[in-house]
C-alpha cells in the first residue's frame, strides 16, 4: 500500500471513530433529556446503579467501539466513499446488521421479538430509544460519508467586479 493510501486509511479510521463516539454522546445527551431515560434506568433490576464504576469507562469503551467501526467500515471504504448513494448505502447496512437484524435479542432486533417477553418500558422510552438510534446512525452516516475539504482562506472573499 503507499503512503498516500495509507494516510487516508487512517484518516478514514478517525473520521469513523471520532463520528461515532461525537453521534453516540450528542444523541444520548438529547434522548436522555427529552425521554428522562435515568429516571426509568434508576427503576430497572437488570440496569447498573447510576453511581457504578463502570459508568467512567463508558468514553473510552465508545472509543474501543468507534475503532471497531472503523475496522469494519475500511472494508467498505472505497466503496461507499466513490458510491453516489454511499450515505443511503451504509445507513441501510447500519441500521438493518445493527438493529434489526443484530445476532442479539436487543431492543427492536427481530430476535427481540421473537425471544423476548413485551417490556414493560414506557411507551416513550421504546419510541424515544429507536429514534435515538435511528437519528444517531443517520447523523453517523452524513458525518462519515461527507467529503470535508479544507477552505482557502481567500475563499469566501466577495467579488465585487461591478
Amino acid at each position: 500500500m503507499n503512503k498516500e493510501k495509507e494516510k487516508e486509511n487512517i484518516r478514514f479510521f478517525l473520521k469513523v471513530t471520532f463520528a461515532h463516539v461525537f453521534t453516540y454522546i450528542f444523541c444520548g445527551v438529547i434522548a436522555m433529556t427529552l425521554f428522562n431515560y435515568m429516571e426509568w434506568i434508576a427503576e430497572q433490576e437488570n440496569w447498573r446503579e447510576q453511581n457504578d464504576i463502570m459508568y467512567a469507562f463508558a468514553l473510552p469503551l465508545q472509543l474501543v467501539r468507534g475503532a471497531l467501526y472503523g475496522i469494519a467500515l475500511l472494508l467498505l471504504k472505497d466503496t461507499l466513499l466513490q458510491s453516489k448513494y454511499g450515505m443511503i448505502k451504509l445507513y441501510l447496512i447500519m441500521i438493518i446488521l445493527g438493529i434489526f437484524n443484530t445476532s442479539a435479542p436487543s431492543s427492536g432486533s427481530i430476535e427481540a421479538f421473537i425471544y423476548l417477553v413485551p417490556s414493560n418500558e414506557p411507551l416513550g422510552v421504546k419510541l424515544g430509544g429507536m429514534a435515538e438510534i435511528l437519528i444517531q446512525n443517520l447523523l453517523f452516516c452524513v458525518i462519515v460519508c461527507t467529503k470535508w475539504k479544507k477552505q482557502k482562506k481567500n475563499s469566501f472573499k466577495c467579488n465585487s467586479s461591478l
